[in-house]
C-alpha cells in the first residue's frame, strides 16, 4: 500500500499555468512602444545631426552676419559742394586789339571760379552769346542765326577758368537771323560776353 501511496503522490502534481491570451497582448503591446520609442529616438538625433551639417535657414539673417551692402560711389566735388553766384566771373577779350582790313577779329569770353568751392557751369552754346556794340547801335550777336544751341555742363574748380573762341566774320546781325546787307565799317567796338544770366564788362577793340 505504501508503494501504490507513493507512485499516486507523483501522478497527482499540480498542473503549469500557462499566461492568458491578454497577458501575451500586453507584452506585445509594451515591445512594440519600445521599438517606437527607439525609431523616434533615431529619426530625432538624425534630424539633430543633419541641422549641424546642412545650410542654414534662409530666413536665420539675423542671426548669420551677411555681406555688408555696397557703399555708394563717392559724391563729386561739384555735387557735394556749391558754389556762390558771385564766384563764377564772366570776362570778355579779343586776340588783338585792333585789325586790319579783311582781318576778322576772334571774340572770347571766358568764365572763371573765383570762390573757394568746386562750380558746376553750363558752357554749352545756349547759353554762351557774343554781342558786338558800336555806342548804342547792336552790331552783331553770335545767337541771332545760332543752330541748334546744345548745353555742356563742366565742373570748374577754384581758380580755374576756361575759354571760348568765336571767329567774327565782320558781318551784322539782326534778332530772328534776318538779313541785314549793311557792313561793319572802320572804327571802334565793343564786345560784351554772356553766360547764361551772367555778363562780363565792356570790352574795346578796333576795325581798320
Amino acid at each position: 500500500m505504501a508503494g501504490s501511496g507513493t507512485s499516486g503522490g507523483h501522478g497527482q502534481g499540480s498542473p503549469v499555468r500557462r499566461p492568458s491570451p491578454a497577458v501575451y497582448r500586453r507584452r506585445r503591446l509594451v515591445a512594440l512602444s519600445l521599438v517606437v520609442l527607439v525609431l523616434a529616438s533615431i529619426v530625432a538625433a538624425g534630424f539633430w545631426i543633419a541641422s549641424l551639417l546642412g545650410p542654414a535657414p534662409e530666413d536665420a539673417s539675423t542671426d548669420v552676419a551677411g555681406p555688408a551692402a555696397p557703399s555708394s560711389p563717392a559724391a563729386s566735388p561739384a555735387a557735394s559742394a556749391g558754389c556762390e553766384d558771385s564766384d563764377v566771373v564772366v570776362r570778355a577779350e579779343t586776340d588783338a586789339a585792333a585789325y586790319g582790313s579783311g582781318e576778322n577779329p576772334t571774340l572770347i569770353l571766358e568764365v572763371a571760379n573765383k570762390g573757394k568751392s568746386p562750380c558746376e557751369v553750363n558752357v554749352g552754346t545756349d547759353a554762351m552769346e557774343f554781342v558786338v556794340t558800336s555806342g548804342d547801335d547792336r552790331i552783331f550777336s553770335s545767337a541771332d542765326c545760332q543752330v541748334d544751341p546744345e548745353p555742356l555742363m563742366m565742373t570748374l574748380e577754384p581758380g580755374k577758368k576756361e575759354q571760348a573762341r568765336f571767329t567774327w566774320e565782320r558781318n551784322r546781325t539782326a534778332p530772328g537771323c534776318t538779313s541785314v546787307e549793311a557792313k561793319p565799317q572802320p572804327g571802334t567796338y565793343v564786345l560784351t560776353t554772356k553766360l547764361d544770366k551772367k555778363s562780363s564788362k565792356k570790352t574795346v577793340f578796333e576795325l581798320r
